[in-house]
């Protein structure tokens, strides 16, 4: 059995965000203008992202239902991991824990809202900027004081030894089924914070456009309000996952 010596404390860390993949399909001509097809295509990649909506994506991109469902399984599979983190939650078991955390993403960023505000052709050019409005869920804000004192009794019984005699499997489980039956309580009734405008700019390339990874992760940064410095925070690298995200769609 484990001694108390080996069980750490457990804290908020701040959330992590990581470089996310592209990789480039050829789409579909269309005859909308650019500024309604830009529209459409930024508002179908978050669709597909956080939404598992792939209709419209598929139709700009050109990919197939299953890489389309691909981007939103690996997209909530990168969201889970990002969860986990945040909450020092580990990976020991046999997956059980990461489905939960899961399901819960999935939970949590169906409910995403954004709105494309306006689409301008910058002056003296042919490029776009999109201007889209975020607003940030408050779903872990919500829950933000129950976790921070589930945390502290948690790690109070730590200190007290109630855990000398647990495996990791055990006490990672224990503390991770917390965290979670929290956040269920939060996820069906979401809140949002003041909205975030963000300008977005489309990249032409050749027959082609999209929009950068550094660009859709501020506009992931955004979806899900998370503090910058929570109390107790210490940031911590462990558990970074990548997902593919955009794709190239035709002019």
């Amino acid at each position: 059995m484990e001694s108390n010596s080996k069980k750490h404390l457990k804290i908020i860390s701040v959330l992590v965000m990581v470089l996310i993949l592209s990789f480039n399909l050829v789409g579909c001509s269309l005859f909308d203008s650019k500024s309604q097809v830009y529209s459409r295509y930024i508002i179908s990649l978050l669709d597909i992202n956080y939404k598992n909506v792939s209709k419209d994506y598929m139709t700009l991109t050109g990919v197939s239902q299953k890489d389309a469902e691909a981007v939103y399984v690996a997209n909530m599979d990168y969201q889970a991991h990002n969860l986990m983190n945040y909450y020092g939650v580990k990976e020991v078991d046999d997956g059980t824990i990461l489905s939960e955390f899961y399901y819960l993403a999935q939970s949590i960023f169906s409910n995403a809202k954004y709105e494309v505000t306006s689409v301008d052709k910058q002056q003296g050019s042919d490029n776009y900027v999109i201007k889209l409005t975020v607003y940030p869920l408050d779903t872990l804000e919500t829950s933000y004081d129950r976790i921070v004192e589930y945390i502290e009794s948690f790690n109070a019984k730590v200190a007290d030894g109630d855990y000398n005699d647990t495996t990791e499997v055990e006490y990672e489980t224990e503390f991770a089924e917390g965290i979670i039956d929290i956040l269920k309580t939060t996820v069906d009734n979401p809140g949002y914070m003041d909205p975030i405008t963000l300008e977005i700019p489309i990249k032409p390339s050749d027959d082609y456009y999209y929009i950068t990874d550094e660009d859709f992760l501020s506009i992931d940064r955004n979806i899900l309000y998370i503090r910058e410095d929570p109390t107790k925070a210490e940031t911590s690298n462990e558990g970074e996952e990548t997902s593919e995200s955009t794709e190239e769609a035709a002019e």
